[in-house]
């Protein structure tokens, strides 16, 4: 009898390994990289990595530093990253040469680069930071405006305000391209760029510090027209949204953890943020940047066809309008933050 007992016991015990090891090989891991320029609207993605979030949703996401938003479709298009952050403008015109891309994110739902300008450019003028908008943009003229690269946000928005201002981007200012937030900085500080455009933040620790002034908030939303709107959006080509689902799925859902997590313990949010991402921002200024735009952060990611309108609205401003077909499934789709 004990024998038999003995040979039951180790034939359920033999059962329990097998179901556990074809559980096991019935749970898949994904791996995905996120290139993007480091601000501090990615703080979802910086939490989600450093507090395991994507982990626990078997996501093992790396991410890498680039110079500009203007490089997110080429790290695409060369596999060396499967996510990227950019706006509509930066990969909808590349679908006409057949590079198509898919956003899964909406990320931010109003523009959030605030514009700053050397305190002696201040000085020497009549600024007067109650004006209206068009009224202070008008600073800009003669001005050198550093911008990351051609065509990325940086420069298109320094473009926006110069026409805000009823002056031509062509011939009433400079636009000078100084790479990333490093360049951006280091040009600011020795006074080889007189204003800049960037998301939190540069543009608050260089106030603080005494070298610059913030004339237009965008951050605290001072504009309508660039409220509203799919101003940064998460993207991947349309291959890998049609080939690695549950991996995108897992992507999406852990920034919208990240981003309520960070909501709900805001102070355990800037330590981990300033010991690691952001060690070259003071405590102060990284904690107002950090409250200026979470606001902007979208809690779902979920897109509209009317605030994607929006965003183009504003490009046609510049000159730059596009024929995009805004319909779900073309260029963006829900499907991964539901």
């Amino acid at each position: 009898m004990m024998n038999i007992r003995m040979k039951i016991a180790r034939l359920l015990l033999t059962l329990v390994a097998i179901a556990c090891l074809g559980g096991a090989a019935h749970s898949e891991s994904y791996k995905l990289k996120h290139a993007g320029l480091r601000t501090l609207y990615l703080a979802p993605i910086f939490i989600g990595i450093d507090r395991g979030i994507f982990k626990s949703r078997d996501l093992d996401l790396s991410y890498e530093e680039i110079d500009s938003g203007a490089l997110s479709p080429a790290v695409i298009l060369s596999g060396h990253a499967q996510i990227t952050s950019d706006d509509i403008l930066g990969i909808a015109p590349l679908a006409k040469q057949g590079k198509e891309f898919m956003m899964i994110y909406n990320l931010m739902d109003r523009m959030t680069m605030d514009l700053i300008v050397r305190k002696e450019v201040i000085a020497r003028s009549s600024f007067d930071p109650k004006a209206p908008i068009s009224q202070r943009a008008k600073i800009l003229k003669g001005l050198t405006i550093g911008i990351t690269r051609p065509g990325a946000p940086t420069d298109a928005y320094s473009r926006y305000f110069l026409v805000r201002a009823g002056l031509d981007p062509q011939h009433d200012a400079t636009l000078m391209q100084v790479g990333g937030v490093a360049g951006l900085s280091a040009a600011f500080r020795s006074g080889r760029i007189d204003a800049f455009m960037l998301s939190p933040p540069l543009p608050q620790t260089l106030e603080r510090d005494g070298f610059g002034t913030i004339i237009v908030r965008n951050t605290q939303a001072e504009v309508p027209e660039l409220s509203g709107m799919s101003y940064i959006t998460l993207f991947t080509s349309k291959e890998i949204a049609q080939t690695n689902k549950p991996g995108l799925k897992a992507y999406a859902k852990g920034v919208q953890e990240a981003l309520q997590w960070a909501r709900d313990n805001r102070e355990e949010a800037l330590k981990l943020l300033g010991q690691k991402w952001f060690k070259d921002t003071p405590a102060p200024a990284l904690a107002l940047s950090f409250d200026a735009l979470l606001p902007a952060l979208s809690p779902t990611g979920e897109f509209t066809p009317e605030a994607l309108q929006k965003f183009l609205a504003v490009y046609k401003t510049i000159g730059e309008s596009i024929d995009v077909d805004l319909s779900e499934g073309k260029l963006w789709t829900n499907e991964f933050v539901r």
